[in-house]
């Protein structure tokens, strides 16, 4: 069910928005990694997985599972609930084991959505999971969601991957420097934004 709803999906979206993607080749065809991205709009997590050709796990926040037609919905469409707030340890070691098991996730390390240029302070999620399963994090930068108007384009920038190196450690600090390196790359892509455009 996830690739028939996400093609129909991207053929909605891309009529009523069309989008370009640079950087796909960055995306690695097999393996686990984390998708990083910013995040402005509800229409996000499909704009990234209809710009990606392999599936991508999304954590979505709790409340949205409490209607059980809509949590089949997002449970066939790969989406698992988490707790805003707090330290969900069941969806962290649920995100942890899908990495291990060569499968992409989708984080927003803002934790919630976030209209502006300027990037909020990153949650700590993403670079523990990629600490824990050892895999590569992917940042992403989709521009045009904000503001959504008929036509109006939308482009999808796609980083060079993070790599975590072997035996680190899930410690304040690393998380810290992981973070560093997603918000390097997100600024790196808001300027390449301004190239492209």
């Amino acid at each position: 069910m996830y690739r028939v709803a996400r093609d129909l999906a991207a053929l909605i979206i891309r009529f009523l928005f069309p989008f370009e993607v640079f950087g796909a080749e960055s995306v690695p065809l097999t393996g686990g990694a984390i998708i990083a991205a910013n995040h402005a709009s509800l229409i996000d997590p499909v704009v990234i997985a209809s710009s990606i050709s392999r599936p991508i796990h999304f954590m979505g926040k709790a409340e949205l599972f409490r209607n059980r037609l809509v949590a089949q919905f997002l449970n066939a469409i790969y989406v698992f609930p988490v707790d805003r707030g707090t330290a969900d340890r069941q969806a962290i070691r649920y995100a942890i084991d899908l990495v291990k098991n060569n499968s992409l996730l989708g984080i927003f390390p803002e934790g919630t959505r976030n209209k502006e240029k300027e990037n909020l302070p990153l949650q700590g999620g993403a670079a523990l999971v990629a600490i824990k399963g050892g895999v590569p994090i992917i940042p992403v930068v989709v521009q045009g969601t904000a503001n959504l108007r008929f036509r109006k384009k939308i482009y999808i920038y796609i980083g060079e991957p993070i790599l975590i190196k072997e035996g680190k450690k899930a410690t304040k600090d690393e998380i810290l420097s992981i973070n560093e390196s997603i918000y390097r790359q997100f600024s790196a892509l808001l300027k390449q934004e301004s190239r492209t455009r």
